[in-house]
């Protein structure tokens, strides 16, 4: 089961990454269809939104939960945010996956959709450090820190990418593993990563 979970991680993974390479090249991403909330002018009297809407939890964030309809994440985004569409691949084919932002900042949240009968959230990637889980762990946090938090199952190095897995918690963790050699990555497991390696995004499925 663990390997079909790093499996799934490791695919949304490169997915986000494609979509990191778009904001980069273009703030507002090639294919985005538009927005459902339009994008506002920062105002400094305006009240903060509510801080339950950065909380991370076990199969949610905020109002967003793990196989909400998609209609109705559409309904959730909250004023003060702006949702895009925009398209990931995904095993060679094109997929609608949605970008949602805080007024002007550049990163907040990648969420996947899956489409059966009807199109549900499938998993979200959490980008913007302003998101934490009740533990207080969020990005740009440390492995040692995240290592005290939730019980780690595996961390593997797989296609490029460190993931650490917590599957009780339903979360992962994609480590900055730059400052890492060959062998260090070789031997790389729960107990051998360092402690000092920093949270550069969190999944939720």
């Amino acid at each position: 089961m663990l390997k079909n979970i790093v499996y799934a991680v490791l695919l949304g993974i490169g997915m986000a990454a494609c979509l990191s390479q778009q904001e980069e090249q273009d703030e507002t991403a090639t294919g985005a269809t538009g927005s459902s909330i339009p994008p506002e002018v920062p105002d400094e009297t305006a009240a903060s939104p509510d801080s339950s809407l950065f909380v991370i939890e076990n199969k949610q964030i905020g109002k967003l939960r793990i196989g909400m309809p998609i209609d109705e994440m559409r309904a959730a985004a909250t004023a003060g945010f702006r949702l895009n569409d925009t398209t990931l691949q995904q095993e060679g084919m094109p997929s609608t996956a949605y970008i949602l932002r805080q007024g002007n900042q550049a990163k907040g949240l990648l969420i996947e959709q899956t489409c059966d009968d009807a199109c549900k959230v499938w998993r979200i990637s959490v980008l913007n450090p302003k998101y934490k889980t009740a533990k207080g762990i969020h990005v740009g946090s440390t492995y040692g820190e995240l290592q005290q938090a939730y019980k780690i199952r595996a961390v593997t190095f797989e296609e490029g990418r460190v993931v650490a897995q917590a599957p009780d918690a339903g979360l992962s963790f994609m480590l900055d593993h730059s400052s890492l050699s060959s062998e260090e990555l070789s031997r790389l497991n729960a107990a051998t990563a360092p402690k000092n390696l920093l949270i550069e995004r969190i999944l939720v499925y």
